[in-house]
């Protein structure tokens, strides 16, 4: 297929003209996006998985980030790109390529969280949303505390303080939510879903976990109250009601 043979050397208008000559020559303009978003992603997923390794994505990569193109042209489409988005932010996540995910979704339409069916399929593409608006808020503040300086100015150092702590507050907000909801959670039938949320779930649930801790600890001498909130993590985690523990003991299960 013509379309398949546009890799990374096409940009996007290459790939609308392609899209605008097929529905001059009478194929189904809607079908020929579908299936060549299909057949990159069936070819980026035979490949070995080394990506874990890899300090920069490959080209297999990019191309299977940029395979989204086809189907977000026009608004007819949107369903199924939908559909093929979340395939790609699941793969992306699972191997661990945040960065690839985020700026996948940044590409996507915003009209794509309108969509309310099938219900599995928008709660799931609404989950990443969530989780990349709260790794958003981890690393302003990893940026924020990067600002702190020996030497400060009184007034400077109480503006610093105040945004530190505003951010500070935003992310354990967030995070906490998250954790108590039911972010991820698979069903009990086992089947294939099932299984690529529970990966996704296992692996960034003890991430964010980690990462919030982390901050909570760091920051407990400007933010008195952040080591109490340590130890409030710890209980959300310990706590049945919400199964974070399970995640732990099964994440390479």
């Amino acid at each position: 297929m013509f379309s398949t043979s546009l890799e990374l050397t096409a940009d996007i208008d290459e790939r609308r003209l392609a899209l605008t000559d097929a529905r001059e020559h009478g194929p189904n303009v809607h079908r020929v996006a579908v299936v060549t978003t299909e057949r990159t992603i069936e070819r980026a997923f035979k490949l070995p998985s080394v990506i874990a390794l890899q300090v920069t994505p490959s080209d297999i990569e990019l191309l299977l980030l940029r395979s989204i193109e086809w189907t977000t042209f026009e608004d007819g489409m949107y369903d199924t790109a939908l559909k093929q988005a979340t395939v790609i932010l699941w793969y992306f996540l699972g191997a661990g390529w945040v960065s690839l995910a985020k700026n996948l979704l940044e590409m996507l339409p915003r009209e794509l969280a309108s969509i309310d069916q099938p219900e599995e399929r928008t709660t799931q593409y609404l989950h990443y949303r969530q989780f990349f608006t709260i790794w958003d808020s981890l690393d302003r503040v990893v940026e924020c505390q990067s600002l702190e300086v020996s030497i400060m100015y009184r007034d400077t150092r109480a503006a610093w303080l105040s945004d530190y702590k505003g951010l500070m507050d935003q992310a354990y907000d967030a995070v906490v939510k998250l954790l108590t909801s039911d972010w991820m959670m698979p069903d009990e039938t086992r089947d294939r879903r099932s299984r690529e949320l529970t990966r996704v779930r296992q692996i960034y649930v003890l991430e964010l976990i980690l990462r919030l801790h982390v901050m909570l600890y760091a920051s407990r001498e400007h933010v008195l109250g952040n080591l109490k909130r340590s130890l409030e993590l710890a209980n959300i985690v310990t706590d049945s009601r919400y199964k974070l523990y399970d995640d732990f003991l099964h994440l390479n299960g």
